[in-house]
């Protein structure tokens, strides 16, 4: 593709920029085909392990490389340091060998899209937005903003007011395609589907709410909301999946000492209608768990702990609470907050109020459905992201 003058003297300004680029040593590189996700912040990770499920899900493994342009040590295990400089970017992509290469939004870079047109690799922008363009190469540099967007074979924009700004950038019409974010799900979580009718039969219309991964300095909150909770509903029937499954029997003792009826999986396989708050110590997905249970609270979400991704929840029908400590989820917390379709509870305290009101039938059946909207809109796009790569592919894979 021609590249301006002034482009190429801008180029040559930047000179090799290795002498401030660390060496780095590369894990070995798997087989088959490999795909370099270029990130611009640790926010877009999931999004790209989502795409990578998805261009897996049929036919041989397709492994997505991530990189971070502000990479630290805690994001080593989803992703590697951005190479800089001419000569760590060609190591990089000598040793990776990619097939193609994807920009997910985040500002451009000259010489990384330099080496990567010289390495003749295709790329395609996602989650494109004109944030940043101005600084690109810098604005005495004549068209340098029209020749980066020119190399890019697909650019598929946020909305159409990014589409307008991107055209009047400088990218050519043709290629930008208005499709929405690339959005991160939570893989679906499988179940036994013969357990799953099972215990449906034996809790009948019982009303049930789930405790997701619950945790140690939460049992109290739990037993409050299940007593503030079953004076609305009296055959209310708690689960609990604890985080550590040792915890489990010690849960039991605890709640039982506080009145309840209390009975383990492992000693009783399906509740019975006197038990009030069933402990779940087998090593069943929770997939199981969340198809049973038409309301989540997401467990450690009050004090802090670890918690599990709402999404799981959501994406089997599931509506979710939680309290403020939802990290790393804060973006699909977010999502759903913003599509009124979970409940944010600040305290334990909140959380039997929160049960007793999400009771209603009508109400937990619209705050479900509204969840799955959010996590289906996103998933839609990287359907149509993938699709796009598996296509392209096939063209360039032999």
């Amino acid at each position: 593709m021609a590249r301006s003058l002034s482009i190429a003297a801008y180029l040559a300004s930047l000179g090799s920029a290795d002498g401030h680029s660390t060496p780095v040593t590369h894990p070995r590189r798997p087989e088959g085909t490999i795909i370099w996700a270029r990130c611009s912040n640790p926010d877009q990770l999931t999004a790209v392990e989502t795409l990578e499920r998805k261009l897996s899900a049929e036919g041989d493994p397709i492994h997505v490389i991530a990189t971070l342009h502000k990479w630290q040590p805690e994001h080593a295990p989803r992703a590697l340091p951005e190479p800089r400089g001419k000569d760590s970017i060609r190591k990089f992509i000598g040793h990776w060998q990619p097939a193609m290469c994807i920009w997910i939004s985040g500002d451009l870079d000259a010489l990384l899209m330099t080496e990567i047109r010289k390495a003749g690799l295709l790329s395609i922008l996602v989650d494109a937005t004109s944030d940043g363009l101005e600084t690109v190469a810098g604005r005495w540099v004549p068209g340098a903003i029209r020749s980066l967007l020119s190399e890019f074979e697909a650019i598929w924009a946020l909305d159409q007011q990014a589409a307008d700004r991107l055209l009047r950038a400088g990218a050519p019409e043709e290629r930008i395609l208005i499709t929405g974010a690339m959005e991160d799900c939570a893989p679906t979580l499988p179940c036994n589907e013969a357990e799953r009718s099972e215990l449906a039969r034996a809790i009948g219309t019982r009303p049930v709410w789930l405790t997701a991964a619950a945790q140690l300095e939460e049992w109290r909150d739990l037993c409050t909301a299940q007593q503030v909770a079953s004076r609305r509903t009296h055959r209310l029937l708690s689960i609990i999946v604890p985080a550590d499954p040792a915890d489990a029997a010690p849960m039991a003792d605890y709640m039982g000492q506080l009145g309840f009826q209390t009975a383990l999986r492992s000693d009783q396989p399906d509740p019975s209608d006197v038990t009030q708050i069933y402990i779940v110590d087998t090593d069943e997905e929770l997939g199981l768990w969340y198809r049973i249970a038409p309301i989540t609270y997401m467990g450690g979400t009050l004090h802090g702990s670890s918690c599990r991704d709402p999404f799981e929840a959501t994406a089997l029908g599931s509506a979710v609470l939680y309290g403020p400590h939802i990290a790393p989820f804060q973006r699909h917390a977010a999502r759903l907050n913003a599509a009124e379709a979970s409940v944010l509870i600040r305290s334990g305290a909140d959380l039997g109020p929160a049960i007793e009101g999400l009771l209603s039938v009508d109400r937990t059946a619209q705050l479900a459905h509204s969840a799955w909207d959010v996590t289906s809109r996103g998933a839609n796009v990287t359907n149509r992201i993938a699709a796009f790569i598996q296509l392209r592919l096939e063209e360039l894979v032999p």
